[in-house]
């Protein structure tokens, strides 16, 4: 049977006038909810939980407006408003933690919880009561009243079992903190299994790279696992302060079989005095823990030119090199860059490496599994706004003259870009 509640429903348009009110209920579904006035014939409207841009919550009444700027006002729920809201949110976490790549690997406990997030301009935000999930991989959050948000253990920067105040303090590489209460019994359990991902994970990654980097001093390849965890990428200046013999065999891996790229690189580099280059790489094992392939990928940052160039770079049949703005209407690209490395390693971490969701048209990728992501992940879709385009030329003139080309197109943009906080600012009064 269908959950429903009835109530009032009231629609506004992007003028502010009234363009419906009725008496009726709403029914809920897995990704969406109807809207449908009393009568047979009335089959109301349907509001999928990815077309609510914003929601505010007064008194007994539920204001919402979508990005197609409607603005709903939901009402008279009689003494069912808090169980409406329950199932709403709970209904929307639902969806979204499964399709905004939140679940890591396989759930390895889940106990209920108070949560607290400051964000990275220091703002304090409440969720209240919750529960929290530890997967393999993340740890997602997940608010009675509020939207679910997670903490990849890739990105997790540090965190903090408080033993004399009982509670967990989780901050991400973003430089958002969250602090978690009020787990009661399951305290001691809930580090147990934190300190067991962190260790799975990480032994793990060492492993591998004592499979390819052996005859390294482990203390070495314990501190590389920390920089690269599952992936990401980190500057080449950062693995030579490491160890030298390291960077140098990391460069080898990278690019081995791959010498036109090599070329391709050393040019871009020749571009910028101030180029960075970083490089990645993750591990697959093919049916044994001794039978490693590697995926590995590089990053070339050109903060006088405003560009970033990434590509995969240890298969010579992955020639596509994608270019990047840095900054896209104003700011110093060298103070940008460390966030926008943030967003290419977000992207293809959480991606495993497919670059099909940075650059491909959004009605290529409708019916993919990123279809959600492309909407709802801020990350994401700044950084797809970044794009400048990519090429797959093997003539080293020919793709001189296209990298030339993005330069040029990243130093003036030929229309305006809305600034983050234009694209999210508040539109519920």
């Amino acid at each position: 049977m269908a959950l429903s509640y009835s109530l009032n429903f009231k629609k506004f348009n992007l003028q502010g006038r009234l363009v419906l009110e009725k008496e009726g209920e709403v029914v809920f579904n897995r990704n969406h909810f109807r809207l449908k006035g009393k009568g047979a014939n009335d089959h109301g409207e349907v509001i999928h939980f990815t077309d609510i841009k914003e929601i505010r919550i007064e008194k007994d009444l539920m204001i919402f407006v979508t990005f197609s700027k409607d603005k709903w006002i939901l009402s008279k729920f009689g003494t069912s408003f808090e169980q409406f809201l329950e199932d709403f949110y709970k209904l929307k976490n639902e969806f979204f933690v499964d399709n905004l790549f939140m679940k890591m690997g396989m759930l390895a406990g889940e106990f209920d919880c108070h949560a607290e997030m400051i964000n990275q301009f220091g703002k304090v935000i409440n969720k209240g009561v919750s529960s929290i999930q530890f997967y393999e991989q993340s740890i997602v959050i997940i608010p009675k009243l509020a939207d679910a948000f997670v903490i990849y253990l890739n990105f997790l920067k540090h965190h903090e079992f408080n033993e004399e105040s009982y509670e967990l303090k989780l901050e991400n590489d973003a430089g958002v903190k969250v602090i978690i209460s009020k787990l009661g019994s399951h305290f001691e359990e809930a580090e147990s299994i934190m300190d067991m991902n962190l260790e799975k994970m990480y032994q793990k990654i060492l492993s591998n790279l004592n499979l390819v980097f052996n005859g390294f001093p482990i203390q070495t390849l314990l501190k590389l696992a920390y920089m690269i965890r599952n992936g990401r990428c980190v500057s080449l200046q950062s693995l030579k302060k490491l160890d030298p013999s390291l960077a140098q065999k990391i460069l080898e891996v990278s690019f081995e079989g791959n010498n036109e790229l090599e070329q391709k690189i050393q040019f871009l580099r020749s571009m910028d005095d101030e180029n960075e280059l970083y490089l990645g790489m993750t591990f697959e094992n093919n049916g044994s823990a001794y039978d490693v392939n590697i995926k590995a990928w590089y990053l070339c940052a050109l903060p006088n030119l405003n560009t970033i160039v990434i590509g995969k770079s240890n298969n010579p049949d992955e020639n596509k090199s994608f270019f990047f703005r840095i900054v896209m209407e104003q700011g110093d690209p060298k103070e940008k860059l460390p966030g926008k490395v943030l967003e290419v390693n977000q992207c293809m971490v959480l991606f495993d490496y497919d670059l099909s969701p940075i650059h491909k048209d959004k009605n290529e990728l409708r019916k993919s599994k990123y279809r959600v992501a492309l909407l709802r992940l801020a990350f994401l879709r700044l950084f797809r706004r970044s794009f400048l385009g990519y090429t797959d030329a093997t003539n080293m003139e020919t793709f001189k003259n296209k990298a030339d080309r993005f330069f040029t197109q990243a130093k003036v943009l030929h229309k305006p870009v809305l600034r983050h906080r234009q694209i999210f600012k508040s539109t519920l009064k």
